[in-house]
């Protein structure tokens, strides 16, 4: 297999921010529901689109939510924010090798440059497709979809890899008709990832190196 484009999600793929969406989660749950939430039952939220968790944890009182996610998750962003290993120099090595590359992302896309940003990965992508550039977002197709377009990939291609942590980014990927790879660092359960059938398992970053 020789891989033409390479297509990321961004948290808990790229960037390690599960502890910045856990604490970002309880203190909006704890503010707004005066409840407490144990991690693991927050887990099955990681990779969906913010506003989408919220309506799903209270519909009546989930804009305010968001705002008050948004706010908070800003303040400890950088503190709460890694980058997982051997991405930097994975991602400068797909560059150098010519690899198109996107990330493709449910965050606003002021933040998914703020998270690039912090560790210099902002120059090793071709496009950023978030939150507010589609209409629909994970699990439908439409976000990898119009990533391809904007890197000029036309059609349902296997030179093309969607690499992600969560559920949603596999059946993202599998229904756009492209190649769909998991990140075993995923905090999402194997058993969860598995019934979605990715193509790819990877165990480390750099592995991605095997298919360009």
């Amino acid at each position: 297999m020789s891989t033409k484009c390479l297509l990321f999600d961004l948290d808990g793929t790229l960037l390690n921010t599960n502890n910045l969406v856990l604490e970002s989660l309880k203190y909006t749950i704890k503010t707004h529901m005066d409840k407490d939430m144990a991690d693991s039952q927050l887990y099955r939220y990681f990779g969906q689109p913010l506003v989408e968790i919220m309506e799903n944890l209270n519909p009546l009182k989930a804009e305010a939510m968001v705002e008050t996610y948004r706010e908070y998750s800003a303040v400890k962003h950088d503190n709460l924010t890694e980058v997982f290993p051997q991405v930097p120099e994975t991602l400068k090595e797909l560059k150098k090798k010519g690899i198109l590359t996107a990330v493709v992302t449910s965050k606003i896309k002021r933040l998914a440059y703020r998270g690039l940003g912090l560790f210099q990965l902002e120059d090793y992508f071709d496009v950023c497709v978030a939150f507010e550039d589609t209409e629909k977002h994970k699990p439908d197709p439409e976000p990898v979809l119009k990533a391809m377009e904007l890197l000029g990939v036309s059609g349902f291609n296997d030179d093309v890899i969607m690499v992600g942590d969560s559920p949603y980014d596999i059946m993202c990927a599998n229904s756009a008709g492209v190649t769909s790879a998991v990140v075993e660092w995923s905090l999402h359960p194997a058993e969860v990832l598995q019934a979605c059938k990715p193509h790819i398992w990877l165990p480390e970053f750099s592995v991605l190196l095997n298919y360009v």
